[in-house]
């Protein structure tokens, strides 16, 4: 595990126009959490941050002047339209004791199994590790080139790193190749068309059904 550390600066003032302010100065809010210490508010260079995201990185010391923070990050949350970063949570970490963190397969080469009609499909990204921070690896390399047709890859199977074990269903599939499904709107009848789907109003428990005015003079 590489050590990386991040420097920040403490929040004094919190709530959500604070952070908008942070956010529009190139500034990112944070949270350093756990341990049973109190909660610590930070704020990050933005672009640094994202830089240290975008690697892959998950483990860091947060350094506040001359505190240092060592932490896993925990949350990322992003705007509506899930591109810009808006906070970041963190928690603390001891190399002493182990953790649990989702960690990422980087598939190498590509299936000799692979055919008209057939895919590549990887139904789990990430999977759950547990060990001390630094025996946790950032990601973990899986060598896809002899899988065949049928052929699945699954938890079991994937090479558990020194000091940690995988934490899961060991019969979870990470990867295998099949035939491609067929589009299923395509093999609908003729006879039986879609129905388009009708939105609209739910009723109310209690409420009754309006019923057009000339109908009811009928009853």
């Amino acid at each position: 595990m590489e050590q990386i550390v991040l420097n920040a600066e403490p929040r004094a003032k919190f709530g959500s126009r604070e952070a908008e302010i942070l956010r529009q100065s190139g500034r990112l809010p944070a949270n350093i959490y756990g341990h049973k210490e109190a909660n610590v508010l930070v704020s990050l260079d933005r672009k640094e941050f994202t830089k240290f995201l975008g690697a892959g990185h998950r483990f860091v010391t947060i350094r506040i002047g001359k505190q240092d923070e060592p932490s896993v990050v925990k949350e990322v949350q992003y705007d509506f339209l899930g591109t810009d970063l808006i906070h970041v949570d963190f928690s603390r970490i001891s190399r002493n004791e182990r953790v649990e963190l989702e960690v990422p397969i980087e598939t190498i080469g590509s299936p000799k199994g692979l055919s008209a009609g057939c895919v590549l499909d990887v139904p789990t990204k990430e999977v759950l590790v547990s060990g001390f921070p630094q025996d946790i690896p950032e990601h973990l390399q899986l060598n896809i080139e002899a899988l065949e047709l049928g052929q699945v890859i699954r938890l079991k199977d994937l090479p558990v790193p020194a000091n940690c074990v995988f934490v899961g269903n060991p019969e979870q599939v990470i990867v295998t190749v099949i035939h491609q499904k067929a589009d299923v709107g395509a093999t609908l009848p003729e006879s039986v068309p879609a129905q388009p789907e009708v939105i609209g109003k739910k009723k109310v428990e209690g409420e009754e059904s309006a019923e057009p005015e000339a109908k009811k003079k009928e009853k």
